[in-house]
């Protein structure tokens, strides 16, 4: 099943009839994101994506104040918030088919990483990544976060969660990325793993470093490296159709570019894809230009060539792991590894 996320729609527009019968006509599973203060509104949009015959998996997001995405800062918080959510359902028997976990810095902290309003300096390390999280406060948040995917489980509902691209570097049984980022992944058993390639970021807030073709380029080794990291469990984020919670990403400059991108994934047998997001499809009519580039078989894409910067890019990225990896390894880690 093709998803697609909705982190900033508001749930009445999510329940427009039109809204509903694209969603049911394109087969789409939508990922409603629920803050804290929608959870009470929240029965009346999963009651009528139910009765309009549409496929729900709820997204979990904590204030901003909070870190909004799952991290060692706000496991215990994010988890409550998850049961919460998912009570209230349950309660009007409107069970969701899946619950994500978003796995991702702390808002405050993963906004400090793009560039700033002035175009100064690009990926700065804000304070609240830079500082690796101890292995055991990493072993920690994976105990509640496991704990509440055990909970979600015995309830029938099924559990994803979302990455960023780096995480797949980490070889199995090595954490690195995982702790500096502060989101541990593996061991949670989830269901479902979606590592966020989102093209359109990667071209726009490079400043003209890496072309559209460059990209794709990575989006190709990125959506290999996932499944052989992740195996029948992996799957890839596509975007960017619209902003989301930074205001101000970069955005597909056409349908064509998703369509594109989708049919890279598919060729290298990537079968689970979720795109970014609805509000954008909506914004930009016709919704159904983007929903058809989606969802629609494309011609095979012609062989992605790597060039000497995507070359760079990937020498880079595999040094940074193996400097990363090394540095915390031979790290007293005083926080109590």
């Amino acid at each position: 099943m093709n998803r697609i996320y909705s982190e900033t729609l508001p749930f009445e527009d999510v329940a427009r009839k039109r809204t509903i019968e694209l969603l049911r006509r394109y087969e789409l599973e939508i990922v409603l994101a629920v803050r804290p203060w929608e959870i009470e509104k929240l029965p009346d949009v999963a009651r009528a994506l139910r009765d309009g015959g549409v496929s729900l998996a709820v997204w979990p997001m904590l204030s901003d104040e909070e870190g909004r995405w799952a991290s060692v800062h706000n496991a215990a918080s994010f988890t409550e918030l998850t049961r919460r959510t998912v009570g209230t359902l349950l309660d009007r028997d409107l069970r969701p088919r899946d619950v994500l976990l978003d796995l991702e810095p702390p808002f405050n902290a993963a906004r400090g990483l793009t560039p700033d309003a002035k175009g100064e300096g690009i990926f700065r390390l804000a304070s609240g990544v830079a500082k690796p999280a101890s292995r055991t406060r990493l072993e920690e948040a994976k105990r509640t976060l496991a704990d509440s995917i055990a909970e979600l489980r015995a309830n029938a509902i099924a559990t994803s969660i979302a990455v960023w691209p780096p995480v797949a570097l980490d070889p199995p049984g090595a954490q690195a990325w995982q702790r500096l980022l502060g989101t541990p992944v593996d061991g949670l058993e989830a269901d479902h793993v979606s590592v966020m390639l989102y093209t359109s970021i990667l071209e726009g807030w490079s400043r003209g470093a890496l072309r559209r073709d460059h990209v794709t380029a990575l989006l190709a080794r990125g959506t290999a490296r996932t499944l052989r990291r992740f195996a029948d469990r992996g799957g890839v984020s596509l975007g960017c159709v619209g902003t989301g919670a930074f205001e101000h990403e970069p955005i597909y400059r056409a349908p064509s570019e998703l369509a594109s991108d989708v049919a890279i994934a598919r060729s290298l047998g990537c079968t689970s894809l979720a795109l970014f997001d609805l509000g954008g499809v909506l914004a930009r009519e016709p919704a159904e230009a983007w929903l058809d580039a989606f969802t629609k078989d494309s011609e095979a894409p012609a062989p992605v060539r790597i060039g000497t910067r995507v070359a760079a890019a990937r020498t880079l990225a595999r040094a940074a792991t193996w400097a990363l990896s090394g540095a915390l390894a031979s790290s007293r880690d005083r926080e109590g590894a």
